[in-house]
C-alpha cells in the first residue's frame, strides 16, 4: 500500500492531505492559527484511523517549507522530519511558490506569482507553463510599492496569482494585469512528489530545511 501525506503550515491557509494508492483519503484546509499547528499531529492520526490507516502506513511524506509563516514553518518541518525519522520514510520540502505554480499546470501561459512576506513586502516570481511549469525569473523580495511599479510596466497581458490575505492590488491600475486569488491545495501536490520521485529527489529527513528566505521579525 502507497499512503503519502502532504503538510502546509507555511502559506495560509494551512492544512494536510492524505493519499492511498493514487486516491485521496482527505483534503483539510482552514485559516492559520496556532490551535491548527499544535494539533497537526493529532488531526493527521484521527484521519488516518477515520480511513483505515495509522500513521505507520505513511511512504512518504511532502512539506511546505517557505517561504511564508516563520513560526508554521519550523511546526511543519519539524513534524515532517520527527515523521520520517521515526517512520524511515522520504520526506519531501516543497518551496511554497513551486506549491502554488504547479497547482497551474494546465494554465497555457506566462503567468506571475506574489506570496506575502514580512510587513509592506510581498515574493514576487514569474513561470512558464507552455511545456511543463517551470520559474523564468528569480524568487524577488520586494515591497509592495516596488512590485507594483515593476507591474505598472508590463505592456503584454499576463495573469498574477495573488496568495495573501491583505488586498495588496487593490489600487492597481494597468488592463494589462489581471489578478486571482490562489492558496496552496495539498491534495493538488500528490503528482509533484511523483515527479520528485521519479527524478531520485526524495531524500532523508536530514536534507529538508525551512526556507525563510528573509529574516523574521521576533514574535512573526
Amino acid at each position: 500500500m502507497s499512503l503519502k501525506l502532504v503538510i502546509n503550515t507555511a502559506v495560509d491557509p494551512f492544512g494536510f492531505s492524505l493519499e492511498r494508492n493514487g486516491f485521496c483519503l482527505v483534503s483539510i484546509k482552514q485559516s492559520s492559527n496556532r490551535a491548527f499547528s499544535e494539533s497537526l499531529v493529532s488531526l493527521v492520526d484521527q484521519h488516518c484511523r477515520l480511513n483505515n490507516v495509522t500513521l505507520k502506513d505513511i511512504n512518504c511524506i511532502g512539506v511546505v517549507n517557505g517561504p511564508g509563516s516563520y513560526t508554521g514553518i519550523r511546526i511543519g518541518v519539524s513534524y515532517a522530519k520527527t515523521l520520517g525519522f521515526s517512520l524511515g520514510c522520504s520526506v519531501i520540502g516543497i518551496s511554497s511558490t513551486e506549491a502554488l505554480a504547479n497547482q497551474l499546470v494546465c494554465y497555457p501561459n506566462v503567468f506571475g506569482l506574489v506570496l506575502s512576506a514580512k510587513p509592506n513586502y510581498v515574493y514576487f516570481q514569474l513561470f512558464n507553463s507552455v511545456n511543463d511549469v517551470m520559474p523564468i525569473s528569480d524568487l524577488l523580495l520586494l515591497t509592495y510599492d516596488d512590485c507594483k511599479e515593476m507591474l505598472t510596466s508590463f505592456h503584454s497581458d499576463i495573469t498574477i496569482f495573488v496568495s495573501s490575505k491583505k488586498p495588496i492590488f487593490s489600487d492597481f491600475s494597468n488592463s494589462s494585469v489581471t489578478f486571482c486569488d490562489i492558496d496552496i491545495d495539498c491534495s493538488k501536490l500528490f503528482s509533484l512528489l511523483d515527479k520528485k520521485n521519479e527524478e531520485g529527489n526524495i531524500g532523508s529527513y536530514q536534507h529538508v530545511f525551512p526556507n525563510y528566505m528573509s529574516q523574521p521579525k521576533i514574535g512573526a
